[in-house]
C-alpha cells in the first residue's frame, strides 16, 4: 500500500497544521531527506530533558495531513532520532552455519524485524511528506479546557499523558496505542474516560 487507504481517510481527521497554535515543528522531511533531517536535529535542535514532553508525527497524503503517531518522553530529541532511524532499517536476510559447518548456509533469519522498525517503515510507505512537532503542553491545555468529569484520573498530575491521549483521540492518530499502565502511566485510563464521555454525549443526543 503506497498511499493512505480511502477507508482510513474516513476515520482519520484531516488537519491544517497552520491552525494548530500549540505545535512547534521540529523537522519536516520526505523519504529522500531523512538523513538531512537527522543531521539537522543532531546539530541544531536544543530541547532540554528537564521535563516530559509530548510530540506528534504528521504525514501528508496528497493535499491532506493526518496524525500518524503521538508520544511523550523526557528526551524527545533522542526518541525522534531513534524513530527516524527505524524508518530506514530495512529487513535483511542473514544466513548462518554451525560450529562444525561454518561455510554451510543452514538457516536464515531477518534483521530489523522489531515492532518499531516495522511500524515506522509502514508510515514511510503511506505518506509523501512528514512533519515532526512538539506539542506545547501548557498551550494545548489552555486551548482545550480540562474536563471536570475526568478528575478521577488526576489529570493535573499527568498532563503529558492527558495531552498525548486526547490529541491522539481527537485526531484518530493512525498508529497510536496507549502505553501500558506502568510507572504511573495514565494514558489507557484517560483514553477509556474519553471514550466513556463521548458515548454519554452520543446517548444524550440520541
Amino acid at each position: 500500500m503506497n498511499k493512505v487507504d480511502e477507508s482510513i481517510k474516513k476515520t482519520c481527521k484531516k488537519l491544517n497544521l497552520s491552525e494548530l497554535n500549540y505545535i512547534k515543528c521540529i523537522c519536516r522531511f520526505t523519504k529522500d531527506t531523512i538523513n538531512s533531517a537527522k543531521k539537522d536535529i543532531k546539530d541544531n535542535l536544543d530541547i532540554g530533558n528537564d521535563k516530559k514532553r509530548v510530540w506528534a508525527l504528521f504525514g501528508k497524503d496528497g493535499k491532506d495531513w493526518y496524525c500518524l503517531e503521538v508520544g511523550s518522553s523526557n528526551n524527545i530529541q533522542t526518541e525522534i532520532l531513534s524513530n527516524l532511524q527505524s524508518m530506514q532499517q530495512e529487513p535483511k536476510a542473514v544466513w548462518k552455519g554451525a560450529y562444525f559447518h561454518k561455510d554451510e548456509k543452514l538457516f536464515a533469519f531477518q534483521t530489523y524485524m522489531d515492532r518499531a522498525s516495522c511500524k515506522y517503515r509502514g508510515m514511510l510507505q503511506l505518506c509523501e511528506e512528514f512533519c515532526w512537532c512538539e506539542i506545547d503542553i501548557d498551550s494545548y491545555v489552555g486551548a482545550n479546557q480540562l474536563p471536570e468529569d475526568m478528575e478521577s484520573n488526576d489529570i493535573n498530575d499527568h498532563l503529558e499523558n492527558y495531552v498525548e491521549a486526547k490529541f491522539a483521540y481527537d485526531t484518530k492518530a493512525l498508529f497510536w496505542n496507549p502505553s501500558p499502565a506502568t510507572n504511573g502511566n495514565k494514558e489507557k485510563a484517560i483514553l477509556q474516560e474519553l471514550e466513556k464521555v463521548e458515548k454519554l454525549k452520543m446517548a444524550q443526543k440520541g
